[in-house]
C-alpha cells in the first residue's frame, strides 16, 4: 500500500482562529502544482483522509480534478496540528484496514505530518514538510520505508 502524505497549501493569518486560516493564492498555486507534479500517483487514491481546517479542505478541493470521482472522503478530528501522533496512527491505520485501500492520500498540518512519518515508519527521523509537500510511504508486509519527500520548487508556482 502506498500512503501519500500531504501538508495544505500555504495559509494566510487574516483569521484569529487557527482552524479557520484561508490558503493564500500562492497556497492554492502550491497545491495544484503538486497535483499536477504527482497526478499518477493522485488519480489512484482510493482513499483521502483529511483535517477538518479550512486550510487542509481547500486544499482537498484544489486537487478534486487530479483525484478520481471513485474516492472515499472522509474528514477527521485527529488529524489536526495538535493531535496525538499515535491515535492519529491508528485512526489512519484503521481506515486504511477498513477499505482495503491501495494508495491512500492524508491531508493535514505540521507538526503532526512529521511526526506520522515517524509512527509509520519506525526509526525515521521526522521530514520537514514545506507547504504543499508530499511525502510517499510504502508500507508492506517485509516493512515501511518513506520512499520519497516532493514539495513544490518556489519559482514553478509563482
Amino acid at each position: 500500500m502506498q500512503l501519500l502524505m500531504m501538508r495544505h497549501g500555504e495559509a494566510g493569518f487574516e483569521q484569529s482562529v487557527d482552524e479557520q486560516r484561508r490558503l493564500t493564492d500562492l497556497g492554492q498555486r502550491e497545491v495544484l502544482h503538486m497535483g499536477s507534479k504527482l497526478a499518477p500517483w493522485f488519480t489512484e487514491c482510493q482513499l483521502v483522509l483529511v483535517s477538518p481546517y479550512v486550510r487542509a479542505q481547500q486544499t482537498l478541493t484544489c486537487l478534486t480534478s487530479y483525484l478520481p470521482e471513485s474516492a472515499q472522503v472522509v474528514t477527521l478530528p485527529e488529524l489536526t496540528p495538535e493531535s496525538n501522533p499515535d491515535l492519529s496512527h491508528d485512526v489512519i491505520a484503521a481506515h486504511c484496514e477498513l477499505t482495503q485501500a491501495k494508495r491512500v492520500l492524508v491531508i493535514a498540518h505540521m507538526p503532526l505530518l512529521a511526526y506520522l512519518v515517524r509512527e509509520f515508519v519506525p526509526g525515521q527521523e521526522p521530514p520537514l514538510f514545506a507547504t504543499a509537500a508530499v511525502a510517499s510511504i510504502e508500507l508492506s508486509d517485509a516493512g515501511h520505508k518513506l520512499t520519497g519527500m516532493h514539495a513544490p520548487a518556489f519559482t514553478e508556482v509563482l
